[in-house]
């Protein structure tokens, strides 16, 4: 089945948007939703405000006739508290889920963001994770209980609907900047925990988006790991930055080091983040290479280059000025306009959370 109306959730974030802008050109009717706005009005993308957290989102996915959904709503790397995080995530990513399950809906293919994270990291992990190494019922807690609890929804929605396989991206750490990680490695002065120099496996933004793209596009049912090659110790990451590590943190209540570096490096270090910077973390990706026959253009230590040279590929354009913004928007009315004329000359109405939504 070639993709013909797809729906991308979390299009307001960075990857989300550039996952958008290199669908466009390849499907003829493209829809992104979002809480908040796009960065960049999107030529071929029709923007809808809309929140995954509320049932709304299923009526849309129905009425927009979507084949095809990119649930990129998935926080991993959130200032949000827990309680926001774990909404957004599991009761999001439910809705989701009820929306492509209603006998009129469209959806024959699905593709989840997931997260390395779903691991967690601990001292008596294995040197290499595989997809099939996910406890359901590990005590977690956090971010990782979190991406068990919406891998198990999907799971179940798999069992439940035979017509539609989805795709379950579980990427690795990005090093982007803006990320957390991205920060704690940029400090000249990097606290590490005493006694731990653990293994990174480190994902360039620009695989990720492909990863995403290839899943979207073509068939590829299952789980898959999706990181670069090898691995670079943090010690290693730090010099590369140009940074000196300073072994100063305790290894145990890593709470109380978050804490600190909240405080003294203006770092607020992600639970998960804090786990494997102490323990570390790294994932079996051969499943990816032989599925997609495809793997990531970056290995981990180009990813880490790529950070420290500042050559690492813009994903999205700048942000429009407002009235450039507005003009997009416009434009974007007048096509859909022309698109979804009735024959008798009369826009289609569609019903959105007790409101019309003119598709206009």
């Amino acid at each position: 089945m070639t993709p013909k109306r797809v729906l991308v959730t979390g299009v307001s974030n960075p990857l989300g948007a550039e996952v958008a802008r290199r669908l466009s050109p390849q499907v003829p009717y493209l829809f992104g939703c979002d809480i908040a706005d796009p960065i960049s009005a999107l030529e071929g993308m029709d923007f809808v405000h809309a929140d995954t957290r509320l049932s709304v989102i299923g009526k849309l996915i129905r009425q927009l006739k979507i084949d095809t959904l990119v649930h990129l709503a998935v926080l991993i790397d959130s200032p949000h508290d827990s309680r926001s995080v774990h909404e957004t995530n599991v009761i999001g990513t439910m809705n989701v889920l009820v929306g492509c399950a209603a006998p009129s809906s469209a959806v024959r293919r699905l593709v989840v963001k997931s997260s390395q994270a779903v691991y967690g990291a601990g001292p008596n992990d294995p040197s290499f994770f595989s997809e099939d190494m996910v406890n359901f019922d590990k005590v977690a807690s956090g971010l990782t209980r979190d991406l068990l609890e919406m891998e198990q929804l999907v799971s179940e929605y798999t069992l439940r609907n035979e017509s539609c396989d989805p795709t379950v991206l579980r990427l690795g750490l990005r090093v982007s900047e803006g990320t957390s990680l991205a920060r704690y490695l940029s400090l000249p002065i990097v606290p590490t925990f005493a006694g731990f120099d653990p293994r990174l496996q480190l994902m360039h933004e620009d695989d990720a988006v492909e990863a995403i793209v290839r899943a979207t596009m073509g068939h590829h049912p299952g789980v898959f790991n999706v990181a670069g090659d090898g691995v670079v110790l943090l010690s290693q990451a730090i010099g590369v930055m140009g940074g000196s590590p300073a072994p100063i943190l305790p290894p145990y209540g890593r709470w109380l080091a978050r804490l600190a570096l909240r405080m003294f490096a203006g770092i607020d270090l992600p639970a998960h983040l804090a786990d494997i910077m102490a323990f570390g973390s790294v994932m079996d990706c051969s499943r990816l290479e032989s599925s997609f026959a495809w793997k990531p253009s970056y290995s981990s230590r180009q990813a880490m280059d790529a950070l420290a040279v500042g050559k690492q590929i813009e994903l999205i354009e700048a942000p429009s000025p407002p009235q450039e913004y507005e003009l997009q928007v416009y434009l974007q009315q007048r096509r859909r306009r022309e698109r979804h004329l009735s024959p008798s000359g009369a826009a289609r109405h569609l019903p959105i959370n007790g409101e019309e939504f003119q598709k206009n």
